[in-house]
């Protein structure tokens, strides 16, 4: 498999077979400190190997290559993709445009594609701070709200949305007593009633995917009259299949 060099902050992989456009771009970028690394879209996509961007240019000259190699950042998460399209490989490459994030076409502005950069990475940057933004810790669990997914030390689960908001409201007061009625509003977003037994099915499915402790107890406690709470400090026991 090809090795390719180490790259750094604000990094950009390019993907061309153009050993023009591939010295134009590697010059333009690295005058605007850019780091990029540059990969013929023939060689095996090795992104797996260990190569980490922070967004791409994928030279769509030759459709089928650009396809293997944006099939393989989609497999890392979303990086902000640029397309380069020419008058030949623009209609064969129309599949390919739902997977990127801009296209331009050669010939091109230059300064058009720095503008264009700069906006991807200040996208990405605004994704990230609201991630991290929506991201709760409470001892060895980390909620990603708006992704939809827990972290338990470092086994991550998916959640539901009302899964979400029923653990969110149980984290913002760890080893607190939530009850009943403030979970069913905010979490199902209803007001709850003595026979309805929702709250408590999600409770359920919450614990199994948090996991136990070494002793085999939940981290998320049974308040009698009251409600749950969520134990601020525990030892998950060894990560399990959920």
């Amino acid at each position: 498999m090809t090795q390719l060099p180490e790259i750094s902050s604000d990094r950009i992989l390019l993907v061309s077979d153009n050993l023009q456009l591939r010295a134009l771009l590697s010059q333009l970028l690295a005058a605007h400190r850019y780091n990029v690394v540059t990969v013929e879209s023939g060689a095996p996509p090795a992104l797996e190997a260990g190569v980490d961007c922070d967004a791409a240019i994928i030279d769509a000259a030759a459709p089928h290559a650009a396809a293997r190699w944006l099939r393989n950042l989609d497999r890392t998460g979303h990086v902000p993709t640029l397309a380069i399209a020419t008058s030949k490989s623009a209609t064969a490459a129309e599949s390919l445009w739902s997977r990127v994030d801009v296209v331009l076409h050669e010939p091109f502005d230059t300064g058009k594609l720095l503008l264009v950069l700069r906006g991807l990475f200040a996208g990405r940057r605004e994704s990230v701070s609201r991630t991290q933004q929506a991201a709760l810790t409470t001892g060895p669990v980390t909620l990603h709200s708006l992704l939809n997914t827990v972290t338990v030390e470092a086994r991550e689960v998916p959640l539901t949305g009302a899964e979400t908001r029923v653990l969110r409201e149980l984290m913002l007061a760890p080893s607190t007593p939530v009850s009943r009625d403030q979970l069913t509003r905010c979490g199902l977003g209803r007001g709850s009633s003595p026979d309805d037994r929702c709250l408590d099915t999600h409770i359920k499915r919450l614990r199994r995917k948090l996991g136990t402790d070494h002793h085999g107890r939940t981290p998320i406690r049974t308040v009698r009259n009251i409600g749950y709470l969520l134990v601020a400090q525990w030892q998950p026991a060894s990560e399990r299949p959920i």
